[in-house]
């Protein structure tokens, strides 16, 4: 039987913008926790949680999650994602081997749907994409300005929104989730690269929390999520 695929999910202490964000509490609940539960309740995926962080660190455990003591070189305000994850993948290979795909969880996104994180996998099997990137459907009906002002659709014949055509919609990428072969973290340091997939997520789980207000809009969304699944 395969190894569950690790999902790994990093947590700095040091959060310039929000005071200990991933410890602030989110309906109860600390941020860092809701992005475990969900891991747990996922068959298939074992949560790991990355952080240089001691009270991080501990709560993450008693969620649930394995720790893996992040270097300090790695834990700075410009360190990018990738190292992070490719050291991850370093531990995880040295504890239980090498694993064959990685998912990429951040904790500022804590909304996902029940069943989200297994259809990622099942969608990621199906496709055999190399790397896929979690995102929602997007306004289509933008301007941009540079280098002169131009509609990035066909406002000479606006569509309605009930008939565009596939090739018209837009998505975003939510920064919610990603699932990557390793190999692509080995060849292109990069948590996208090869065949990249889309994986279409529920507007409510598009949120990025980045400042104060947002955990007050998450408590909202997460509320609307109950209602509408009740």
């Amino acid at each position: 039987m395969a190894n569950p695929t690790p999902a790994i999910i990093p947590a700095r202490g040091g959060s310039k913008g929000i005071p200990r964000k991933n410890l602030k509490l989110l309906e109860g609940k600390p941020l860092i926790v809701w992005s475990i539960e969900q891991v747990l309740a996922t068959r298939g995926l074992t949560p790991y949680v990355s952080t240089e962080d001691e009270e991080i660190a501990d709560v993450a455990r008693g969620a649930g999650a394995q720790v893996i003591e992040r270097p300090d070189e790695l834990a700075g305000d410009t360190t990018a994602s990738e190292p992070v994850i490719e050291h991850a993948i370093e531990v995880i290979t040295a504890e239980v081997g090498r694993p064959d795909q990685v998912m990429f969880l951040q904790a500022t996104s804590p909304l996902r749907l029940p069943g989200t994180l297994a259809r990622c996998l099942d969608e990621f099997a199906v496709t055999g994409a190399d790397s896929m990137v979690g995102v929602v459907p997007a306004e289509i009906f933008m301007w941009r300005r540079v280098p002169h002002v131009e509609a990035l659709y066909p406002y000479e014949a606006r569509p309605r929104r009930q008939d565009l055509l596939p090739e018209q919609l837009r998505y975003r990428e939510t920064g919610s989730l990603y699932l990557t072969r390793t190999e692509i973290y080995e060849r292109h340091h990069n948590r996208l690269g090869g065949s990249i997939e889309l994986f279409v997520m529920d507007p409510l789980e598009g949120i990025d929390i980045d400042a104060e207000h947002d955990f007050t809009l998450a408590e909202s969304l997460w509320r609307r999520m109950g209602e509408r699944d009740a």
